[in-house]
């Protein structure tokens, strides 16, 4: 009998336990899953020697828009690496900054500053990740885009290669569209 209460006790004691766990959710933002996705393509992309001033530089990532896209940015690749090299993460301004970065995002609203640092960094090895329409179009390598309510991704790999940087098959298989040809 008293093993019968301890073990309804027991029981009663997993299930309250148990309710809060199962009734919370993970809330995982937007901003959060692309930050997550622009580490995960790091994993999949060669960039040559020359991009990297010295042996103990950081992997530099300059994002054209609002602070708390960066800031998110920061917090998530604060303690990875990509081949071996910590990230940096620093909002930018104007196009000049462009130049030193190694990968460059472009908010949705940002999207027009493409253009012009495109012409700045089209022949150095800085990959350019976007979230509008016309992204591609105007020099971008990776544009995220929704579709189902799920975020998903194109790719023009021949801008990439253009840039040097070389895009790993098992990215491009991921990627729900391939844009065939280099930017307009």
């Amino acid at each position: 009998m008293r093993q019968q209460i301890l073990a309804c006790l027991v029981l009663v004691f997993l299930s309250v336990l148990a309710r809060p766990l199962a009734a919370q959710e993970i809330q995982v933002s937007e901003a959060d899953v692309k930050a997550a996705f622009l580490f995960n393509f790091t994993k999949f992309i060669e960039w040559p020697p020359e991009a990297f001033p010295r042996e103990d530089s950081k992997v530099e990532v300059g994002v054209y828009g609002d602070e708390e896209f960066t800031q998110t940015l920061r917090t998530l690749l604060a303690d990875k690496k990509a081949h071996g090299r910590p990230f940096v993460v620093r909002r930018l301004i104007n196009v000049a900054d462009a130049k030193t970065c190694q990968i460059l995002y472009f908010r949705e609203g940002e999207a027009r500053k493409m253009g012009a640092a495109y012409e700045s960094i089209k022949k150095l090895p800085v990959l350019t990740v976007g979230e509008s329409n016309d992204f591609l179009d105007q020099g971008g390598m990776f544009n995220f885009f929704f579709e189902d309510k799920q975020l998903r991704f194109e790719v023009n790999p021949a801008t990439a290669e253009n840039a040097k940087l070389t895009v790993s098959s098992k990215l491009l298989r991921l990627a729900k569209k391939i844009r065939k040809g280099g930017a307009k």
